[in-house]
């Protein structure tokens, strides 16, 4: 139960950050390169100090050269995840992150040599099709600019993870990642930042993004991995976006569409039941 309820937490840390974009970005609160530049060196300076009370300075000799190629991947998710939510709102941006994320992981998958079974095909077909439909720009009144920008975030986010997996310490390696992306954000966004854009509001989202939602979010997400399942796992980020959907209509009275339910259905769907074919070959 107590394994159950910290999966829990963290999936509802993951669709915070959504929600947090969202209710700082939709009124200009905040720019989103200033959102990103704020989160980010939130996250880190949370990490870094969680890293140093666990392992102490110990904890920062290694794994930077995995940490110099996930900051940018890092860096390149935040900034776009922050574009996206400029106009898409908060369940129909996580389902677009979110499906991103699982579709780039399997075409590694594949990429890797693996062969997929028919069922496999089936649950990734059903998956691409519910997909299409949701960001087709003739049945959505969004432009595709951020559909696509958090299309990308999701890719960069796909290579973030698989970079930390090969690190083989989720907590060091998430938290050079964080430094290096802080250090890339520093560099970059201050030459395109208006300070004018900045409200009091919008940096407490986006600390709050950085710091809790995002930094905490994932040391106790990686905290859960290990005594669960890879399916459990993989099944439990599903969850995000509906999750996110909800949170939206909460807080920002957002809308749910029929038609998005049920291409977040097809989609979801269609990626569990590829995870559980997977799992079950495994298992064998």
């Amino acid at each position: 139960m107590r394994i159950l309820f910290l999966t829990g937490l963290a999936m509802i840390a993951f669709a915070a950050n959504s929600l947090l974009s969202r209710l700082a970005l939709v009124d200009g609160a905040i720019s989103a390169e200033a959102f990103t530049l704020v989160r980010i060196v939130s996250g880190a300076l949370t990490l870094s100090a969680i890293l140093m009370v666990l392992q102490g300075a110990k904890g920062f000799y290694h794994q930077w050269r995995i940490g110099f190629y996930s900051g940018m991947c890092l860096f390149l998710y935040a900034l776009l995840f922050s574009l996206a939510y400029t106009e898409l709102t908060t369940g129909f941006g996580a389902l677009i992150l979110f499906g991103s994320v699982q579709f780039s992981l399997l075409g590694i998958h594949l990429f890797q040599g693996h062969r997929f079974s028919s069922i496999e095909w089936l649950g990734i077909l059903v998956s691409f099709l519910g997909f299409i439909w949701l960001v087709n720009p003739s049945s959505s009144t969004l432009a595709l600019w951020p559909m696509l920008s958090m299309l990308f975030s999701g890719v960069s986010w796909a290579g973030f993870t698989l970079l930390g997996k090969r690190s083989g310490a989720a907590l060091p390696a998430t938290t050079k990642g964080f430094i290096v992306a802080s250090v890339i954000s520093m560099a970059l966004i201050p030459w395109v930042l208006d300070t004018q854009s900045i409200t009091s509001q919008g940096l407490t989202y986006a600390v709050i993004s950085g710091a809790i939602t995002s930094g905490m979010g994932y040391v106790l997400w990686y905290a859960v991995v290990p005594k669960i399942s890879l399916l459990s796992a993989s099944l439990s980020q599903l969850l995000v976006p509906a999750i996110a959907m909800i949170m939206g209509v909460l807080f920002l009275r957002e809308s749910i569409t029929t038609e998005n339910l049920l291409s977040m259905s097809l989609i979801l769907g269609g990626i569990a039941l590829t995870l559980y074919q997977q799992h079950r070959k495994s298992a064998h």
